[in-house]
């Protein structure tokens, strides 16, 4: 028997607008993409999609790299290039894979932590915008063009659930349970050690003494998930620094000065399409910058934003921008949060922002079904 309290708090929590307004579109989405996932499987094996089809469908690409962490490990022989990959995702896929399939337990982790991360991103919203801005918040979020890999099994919700609630932790005061929502989204991706200074900004504004000195302790916690990290790499080749020699080898990434990187895809747009994924690899990516830097320039400007933001927003910006063959940034707009409290500013011009969200959200669509059936999409 559940006791009266508790129950009295989730039935509250239920009727409330944080869920109407960001679980409930957030559980449509994610039931609404294993929909679209049938029916594209459908199109292709011309028939009914059976469970092994629709498990083809949702491991793509990178999927398999997880669910091999999560099964066999790290190695230095056996697939080295997946030390690139942080240790978190394939951890809670090994937890879960002791109660259902490995696929299955990535899916539920990447459903589960997309609910997480929306709820988180409504009520920061909330804290300095309206309820409809709020929803339109959401809204920015799920029709995304690359938001379907928030319910693929990537680390996408899962570093969205991170950073979102690190930064709403933040701005409550609760110091502790930013820092180690913080080290959740650096154990995910490196991208969460881009939090530290926003950390250390809101650590700072609190009040002076014992308060402020433990904030920024705990604002330092996402470097720590680095050392874990970095022990890791020194666990498996006896080096910390491994990962960057796999990133050169196996995935044509290094790092260059910004206007090579931003060059070549200008460069390559002006050329014009010359493979099947042109569109994919040089102009989403291009776009993706684009949006990243409106982004950084409103987390400066905006009277929504605070210094937090800007410093993660402009950081992921030039970490991402030296980054070669830059062809998933897309998708790591995602961890990115101001960018959608951004986005969802332009509810306050209603039709405006419902003809870009249609028009995002049809692209969202098309990905999904290039992605699902074997395609390149981010």
């Amino acid at each position: 028997m559940v006791p009266a309290g508790r129950g009295s708090a989730v039935g509250r929590w239920l009727r409330s607008d944080e869920a109407r307004d960001a679980a409930l579109p957030a559980v449509a989405f994610v039931i609404a993409l294993h929909a679209l996932a049938f029916v594209a499987t459908w199109a292709v094996v011309g028939g009914p999609p059976t469970p092994d089809d629709l498990s083809a469908a949702w491991s793509r690409w990178d999927v398999g790299h997880y669910l091999g962490i999560a099964a066999d490990g790290y190695s230095a022989t056996a697939f080295p290039e997946r030390i690139v990959f942080f240790p978190l995702y394939p951890a809670l896929i090994r937890l879960g894979a002791l109660v259902v399939p490995p696929l299955l337990a990535a899916c539920a982790i990447s459903a589960a932590a997309t609910v997480v991360g929306v709820v988180g991103l409504y009520r920061l919203a909330r804290m300095d915008a309206s309820r409809t801005v709020a929803r339109w918040t959401v809204v920015a979020l799920l029709v995304y063009p690359a938001s379907y890999s928030l319910v693929a099994p990537y680390t996408e919700a899962l570093v969205l659930a991170a950073a979102t609630w690190t930064l709403v932790f933040a701005r409550a005061g609760a110091a502790g349970s930013a820092g180690l929502a913080g080290f959740a989204a650096a154990l995910a991706r490196i991208q969460g050690v881009l939090l530290v200074p926003g950390l250390v900004i809101e650590a700072w504004r609190a009040r002076a003494g014992r308060p402020r000195a433990l904030a920024l302790v705990a604002a330092l916690l996402p470097l720590a998930a680095a050392g874990v990290y970095l022990a890791l790499n020194v666990a498996v080749f006896g080096e910390p620094f491994a990962f960057l020699r796999m990133q050169r080898t196996f995935w044509f990434h290094e790092n260059a000065p910004p206007w090579v990187v931003i060059g070549d895809l200008v460069g390559g747009l002006l050329g014009g399409p010359s493979t099947g994924d042109w569109a994919t690899v040089t102009v989403a990516p291009l776009l993706a910058f684009g949006l990243l830097a409106v982004a950084s320039a409103w987390s400066l400007l905006s009277r929504r934003s605070r210094p937090a933001y800007a410093a993660y927003t402009i950081l992921t910006l030039a970490t991402l921008a030296t980054l070669t063959w830059p062809i998933s940034v897309p998708r790591y707009v995602l961890g990115v949060v101001p960018v959608f409290l951004m986005l969802g500013g332009l509810g306050r011009w209603p039709r405006l922002a419902t003809v870009l969200a249609a028009a995002s959200g049809a692209c969202m669509v098309v990905l999904a079904t290039v992605w699902l059936t074997g395609g390149w999409a981010f």
